[in-house]
């Protein structure tokens, strides 16, 4: 497996194409899955250890990337779309080596433009995942 965020690759779909989303700077903590766990704790517990339980329920969480934005870029035009959307849109996470790709439909919850004096224009995209995703 290959060690490192750099390579890392955000995918969107642009028409009918899954795209890589050019000048993808950074992903933090990239979707992280979760299963929703409940205490249900009876008066009969063994020495009155919390018992819990599974609900069924699991979740693909948020993620953000940040992009060196350029709002006439397909992909980044793409982010804006999606943004303006009440639908999801496809995407796809890539790991760096292309170990592991996560698919998902997701919406674009947040885009923030950031410009510091001496600095790259960017923009932190937040990255919310809606259904089940697809792990290959």
């Amino acid at each position: 497996m290959t060690i490192g965020g750099f390579g890392l690759q955000v995918k969107i779909t642009v028409a009918t194409n899954l795209t890589a989303i050019v000048n993808v700077l950074e992903g933090s903590e990239l979707p992280k899955f979760k299963k929703f766990i409940a205490e249900a704790t009876p008066h009969s517990s063994t020495g009155g250890w919390a018992v819990r339980i599974a609900t069924g329920k699991r979740s693909a969480e948020s993620f953000k990337v940040v992009l060196g934005w350029d709002s006439d870029e397909a992909t980044h035009a793409a982010v804006l779309t999606a943004f303006d959307s009440d639908s999801p849109v496809n995407m796809a996470v890539v790991s760096p080596g292309a170990d592991e790709t996560i698919s998902f439909a997701a919406h674009i919850e947040e885009i923030g433009r950031i410009s510091p004096q001496e600095d790259a224009y960017t923009a932190e995209v937040m990255v919310t995942p809606t259904g089940k995703p697809t792990i290959t």
